[in-house]
C-alpha cells in the first residue's frame, strides 16, 4: 500500500513538473509573439512617418505643374486670339510678326517652369537607412537569436528564458536608439527638403512673372501697333494728286544743280509726290 502511494505521489510531482513546463512554454511563445507584434508595429509606425513626410513635399513640388499648365492655358489664350487678327489685313498681320516673337512657345515657357522643381531625392537617406537597419535587425538579428535560444537550450527551459528575454531586451534597447536617431535624421532631412522647396518656388514665380510679362507687354505693343495704322498708314492709303517728277539724269551727282522740283507749288496743295523717271 505504502509503495502504492509512492508511486501515485511520483507521478503526481512528474505531472505537476510537465505541467508547469508546458505552461512555462506556453507563456514564452505568447511572450515572443507580442514582441514580434509590437516590433512590426513600430515598423509600420517609422514607415508610415517617412512615407508621410515625403509625400507631403512632393505634393509642394507637385503645385508646380499646377503653374506650368495654367501659364500654357495663358499662352493659349493669346494665341487664339492673335491668329484672327492676322487675318484682318496686311498692317495687322505685320504688327503681330514685329512683336509676337517676344512670346515665348508653350513648350519653352513649360519647361522653364517645369525646370524650376528641385529634386527631394537623397535628402532621406539617412532616415530610409536607419528605417533599412532597424527592419533587417528585426528579420536578421531577433530571428537569429532566438533560434539559437531554442538550439543551445530546448531541454532547460530556465536557460531558455533567460536567452529570450536578453535577445528581446537588447532588440528594445536598439529600437529606443535608432528610432532616436531616425527622428533626428527625419527632421534634418525636412528642413533640407523645405529649403528646396522654397527656392523651387521662387524660381517659378520668377518665370511665371517673366513670362506673363512678355506677353502683356507684347499684346500692347500689337494693340498700339494697330491703332497707329490710323496715323501712319493713313497717307499711304491716300492718293496724292499733286507730282513732280525727277528723272536720274537730273540727279545725276557728277552734276551740281537739278531742275527744280517744287516749280509750281502752291499753297492750296496739302501733298506733293515726286516721282523719279528714267
Amino acid at each position: 500500500m505504502q509503495s502504492f502511494l509512492g508511486v501515485a505521489l511520483v507521478l503526481a510531482l512528474l505531472s505537476l513538473v510537465a505541467s508547469q513546463a508546458r505552461n512555462s512554454s506556453q507563456s514564452m511563445e505568447l511572450y515572443i509573439i507580442q514582441n514580434q507584434r509590437q516590433f512590426d508595429a513600430k515598423i509600420k509606425q517609422l514607415a508610415d512617418e517617412l512615407a508621410n513626410v515625403k509625400n507631403l513635399f512632393q505634393k509642394q513640388l507637385t503645385a508646380i505643374d499646377v503653374q506650368a499648365d495654367s501659364m500654357q492655358l495663358k499662352l493659349e489664350q493669346a494665341i487664339v486670339h492673335l491668329d484672327p487678327i492676322i487675318l484682318i489685313d496686311s498692317w495687322s498681320k505685320q504688327c503681330v510678326q514685329n512683336y509676337s516673337s517676344s512670346i515665348p512657345t508653350i513648350t519653352v515657357a513649360r519647361d522653364s517652369i517645369i525646370k524650376c522643381k528641385e529634386s527631394i531625392s537623397g535628402i532621406f537617406n539617412a532616415p530610409d537607412n536607419n528605417y533599412n537597419t532597424l527592419n533587417n535587425y528585426y528579420k536578421n538579428n531577433v530571428k537569429n537569436g532566438l533560434a539559437q535560444c531554442l538550439k543551445l537550450h530546448h531541454t532547460a527551459q530556465i536557460n531558455y528564458t533567460l536567452c529570450v528575454i536578453k535577445v528581446i531586451d537588447d532588440a528594445n534597447k536598439y529600437t529606443i536608439s535608432t528610432q532616436n536617431t531616425f527622428h533626428t535624421n527625419l527632421r534634418s532631412s525636412e528642413c533640407t527638403a523645405d529649403i528646396r522647396i522654397r527656392t523651387s518656388w521662387q524660381c517659378s514665380f520668377g518665370q511665371v512673372y517673366s513670362i506673363t510679362t512678355k506677353v502683356e507687354q507684347a499684346l500692347q505693343l500689337i494693340y498700339s501697333c494697330i491703332s497707329n495704322k490710323i496715323i501712319c498708314g493713313s497717307f499711304e492709303r491716300q492718293d496724292c494728286p499733286y507730282k513732280s517728277y525727277v528723272t536720274l539724269a537730273e540727279i545725276n551727282p557728277l552734276n551740281d544743280t537739278i531742275l527744280n522740283p517744287f516749280k509750281g507749288v502752291t499753297n492750296d496743295m496739302k501733298c506733293l509726290e515726286f516721282q523719279i523717271k528714267r
